[in-house]
């Protein structure tokens, strides 16, 4: 009688390791990859700097004052079910404008110009742009 308990704890153990373990390395793998969204003020001859706050869900990155051809960089490593989103506000006055820097894994935001994970928005006269293409334009402040 004691084998056969001894038995059926094995078994149970044995199940227990064939559906579990498979499943140990999903989270990494699934975080294995890392991106980089950076903030370049290529607003030239421009003595007003460009101000931004950017932040996600559970990070707030702070106010940031960039003069001309000053950057800000954050890295982050993607949340399990590619979730992560960060958004950005950014100032000039009488500019501003507000959306999403990172909200898709493999372009940075949807719809985005490149398979990328390197997300280089540049604050220009016309507008702003993503790895060299215009994106959005800035809209006036209310």
């Amino acid at each position: 009688m004691c084998s056969q308990k001894t038995n059926y704890q094995l078994i149970n153990v044995m199940i227990f390791l064939v559906l579990f373990l498979p499943f140990q390395n999903v989270g990494a793998k699934l975080r294995e990859k890392s991106y980089l969204v950076s903030i370049i003020n290529n607003l030239k001859n421009s003595s007003v700097p460009l101000r931004i706050h950017c932040q996600s869900k559970d990070d707030n990155l702070g106010y940031h004052d960039l003069s001309y051809d000053q950057s800000f960089d954050f890295k982050f490593e993607e949340q399990i079910f590619f979730r992560t989103l960060f958004f950005c506000h950014f100032w000039w006055p009488p500019k501003q404008n507000i959306f999403d820097v990172f909200n898709n894994r493999n372009r940075c935001i949807k719809h985005g110009p490149f398979h990328t994970h390197t997300c280089i928005w540049s604050a220009n006269l016309d507008g702003l742009s993503l790895n060299g293409v215009k994106i959005h334009d800035w809209s006036a402040m209310l």
